[in-house]
């Protein structure tokens, strides 16, 4: 049976290992702002463990977080509540920044969730959001395949997950579902970003660390578990590239 809450009960791995990643990636979404974020009243939309919601803080936001898993919300620092980015517990033109970091990517209909990003964004105010691009980072495959290798199968939330992500895997995809959740202004832009992980332990810690990968880790044996962790380590190496994934990000002006 297909998981219906498949991040419940994940928040300190993801914080633990995906957030060497998400962290990241979070705050070169964040500098993307067109104003200044200091004083300004933002949203963590989808905030997962809170990384969007550490930049934010960092750089002087008053800030509100929200995420669909229970578990996730009662881990971020400050205010959250528990709530789908399809349907937010908020009032029109709530705030001046909204962050959206890989959350339109989890969504059977991105534009229903963009539209609502905008419902909750003041006149003028701006939302910020980001997505993997379908041009996939050598290092993933790598440690998918060693995963693999070891019994992996993955899971049919995460097919699903994956359907909807290639939805929204590009540029002009993602202008497009901008225009038909009517923002009349954006910039997007598609490139790869260096995390800064030059280490391929820390490459494997965070794709190990994501929910389908870290359920089945984790219920394997402890020597296979290292084993396959060790091997996962030299597949990483043997790419030779460094671990920058090439990811979307959007700045729409509501």
């Amino acid at each position: 049976m297909a998981l219906t809450r498949p991040y419940a009960g994940q928040a300190e791995a993801w914080a633990d290992g995906a957030a060497l990643a998400y962290g990241p990636l979070a705050r070169h979404l964040v500098a993307r702002s067109p104003f200044e974020v200091a004083g300004v009243r933002a949203l963590d939309a989808g905030a997962g463990s809170g990384a969007a919601g550490d930049a934010l803080r960092a750089a002087g936001a008053q800030l509100v977080s929200a995420d669909r898993e229970p578990d996730m919300a009662r881990w971020v620092a400050g205010p959250a509540v528990a709530a789908d980015v399809t349907a937010l517990p908020f009032r029109d033109g709530a705030f001046d920044l909204v962050v959206a970091a890989f959350v339109v990517n989890h969504l059977p209909d991105p534009v229903r969730g963009l539209a609502e990003l905008r419902r909750v964004t003041r006149s003028g105010g701006a939302v910020l959001a980001s997505t993997f691009s379908v041009h996939r980072a050598p290092a993933k495959g790598a440690v998918d395949q060693v995963a693999a290798r070891h019994g992996f199968v993955a899971p049919a939330w995460y097919a699903d997950l994956q359907a909807c992500a290639h939805a929204v895997g590009g540029a002009r995809v993602v202008e497009a579902a901008l225009a038909e959740a009517g923002f009349v202004r954006w910039t997007v832009v598609e490139e790869p970003v260096d995390l800064g992980l030059d280490e391929p332990a820390d490459v494997v810690r965070y794709r190990l660390s994501m929910p389908h990968l870290h359920r089945f880790v984790r219920a394997l044996p402890v020597r296979e578990a290292q084993d396959l962790e060790a091997e996962a380590v030299e597949a990483v190496r043997a790419t030779g590239e460094t671990f920058a994934p090439v990811v979307v990000e959007a700045v729409a002006i509501a």
